[in-house]
């Protein structure tokens, strides 16, 4: 899992500047996406 601060670094590149908060539900969402599309390329 990337950290908080790894997320931070790469989210922030832009001209756009993301909260902790969002940075985490952000890293939250995209690691259940990620989880989603394991278990359907799984079967």
């Amino acid at each position: 899992m990337l950290s908080i601060k790894q997320c931070k670094e790469i989210l922030n590149k832009g001209k756009r500047k993301f909260t902790e908060k969002e940075i985490k539900e952000i890293r939250d969402y995209l690691y259940l996406i990620a989880d989603i599309e394991l278990s359907f390329s799984n079967k």
